[in-house]
């Protein structure tokens, strides 16, 4: 049960990021069509992936929404093509194995795979996938309202 306490100790971490990132954006006039806190989420993300890749940058605007929504007895995302729908579909597979290992061993093992196959297309892709998974399961938990 250790991997499980070291995820839930990280959506712990990233729901207070979130809500620093979510009072700095309300500062500045975003341009993204995204909510404040995906938003405020897909730049914590791209900090963390940024730490190991330091030449990787994000997209501007954020992760592409999508209408997955996770069951409230999962305790950690399934395969859900919606989720995916927006990736190559030669990254699909390798895009849910990386989301896998961050919800198994955690954040940072998840990023570091993600990092060390130097491809900025499945990076980009684990990036948004990883954000969506993540709001979605925050929503689910109550901790984010969700988009309406």
């Amino acid at each position: 049960m250790e991997n499980q306490s070291t995820i839930e100790q990280e959506i712990v971490q990233l729901e207070q990021q979130i809500a620093e990132k979510r009072a700095a954006l309300g500062q500045e006039k975003s341009e993204s069509q995204l909510p404040p806190e995906k938003e405020a989420l897909h730049e914590i993300i791209g900090e963390r992936i940024q730490q190991q890749t330091p030449q990787y940058q994000p997209r501007q605007g954020g992760a592409q929404p999508t209408p997955g929504k996770l069951q409230p007895s999962q305790t950690r995302p399934q395969h859900d093509d919606s989720a995916l729908s927006y990736v190559l579909p030669e990254l699909k597979d390798r895009v849910q194995e990386l989301v896998n290992l961050v919800f198994n061993k955690g954040l940072d093992d998840g990023v570091k795979e993600a990092t060390r196959s130097n491809n900025p297309a499945l990076i980009d892709a684990f990036h948004d996938v990883l954000v969506d998974e993540l709001y979605n399961m925050l929503v689910e938990r109550k901790k984010l309202e969700p988009v309406k």
